[in-house]
């Protein structure tokens, strides 16, 4: 396997602090979905780290070459799990627009994070009563408000270092780059506001 894929989830995400970790646990603590379905999802397997049944879903080769090695993603997944179940994970390398081979309605949460609009093709595999985490850049947040089988909860936001829901739904715009300077190198800088929709019956 490649180093550098082997590597790419600290280089990309625990170096710099993208990996959200206080995001998912929030809603593991919220809201504690079974299974999750995750879309474009890169190398990002923190959502592993607090939900025991994630699918991961990207047609990028780096991807691919990262989730070959199931026992390096097993053993990583294993060390950081904050659950006593024993963790599931499966990765399909297709894009997400073409059939997945997975049972529609089965999924608790869908992550929509830096994807693109995708809900038009995952929308299926959601459960009645299931989430969608999505935010304000390349995701779904403009497409999923225009439906009408989904209802804003709230939205995410970040404040000294911890998430929490804002069910007022009112937004704030912060000036602060994405990325700030630190000791080492970079830091992510996590500004983004997150929208978490339930799906309704139709």
């Amino acid at each position: 396997m490649n180093s550098l894929a082997k590597n790419k989830y600290d280089l990309i995400y625990k170096s710099m602090g993208f990996e959200r970790s206080e995001l998912f646990e929030l809603i593991k603590q919220e809201f504690n979905p079974r299974s999750v379905i995750y879309p474009g999802c890169s190398v990002h397997i923190t959502p592993s780290f607090y939900f025991n049944h994630v699918v991961y879903i990207d047609k990028n080769q780096i991807a691919s070459d990262f989730f070959a090695n199931a026992d390096m993603v097993t053993d990583l997944i294993n060390k950081n799990k904050r659950y006593k179940e024993t963790s599931y994970w499966k990765f399909i390398p297709k894009d997400f627009k073409i059939d997945l081979g997975l049972r529609y309605a089965s999924f608790d949460l869908l992550l929509s994070l830096f994807a693109g609009k995708l809900i038009d093709y995952c929308e299926q595999y959601i459960k009645p009563g299931g989430l969608i985490l999505t935010s304000s850049l390349f995701s779904d947040n403009e497409s999923i408000k225009e439906k009408d089988n989904f209802v804003l909860i709230g939205l995410i936001k970040r404040k000294k270092h911890k998430y929490f829901i804002d069910s007022n739904s009112s937004l704030s715009k912060s000036k602060k780059s994405k990325l700030q300077q630190k000791n080492n190198g970079l830091e992510y800088i996590d500004n983004e506001c997150y929208y978490l929709y339930r799906k309704m019956n139709k």
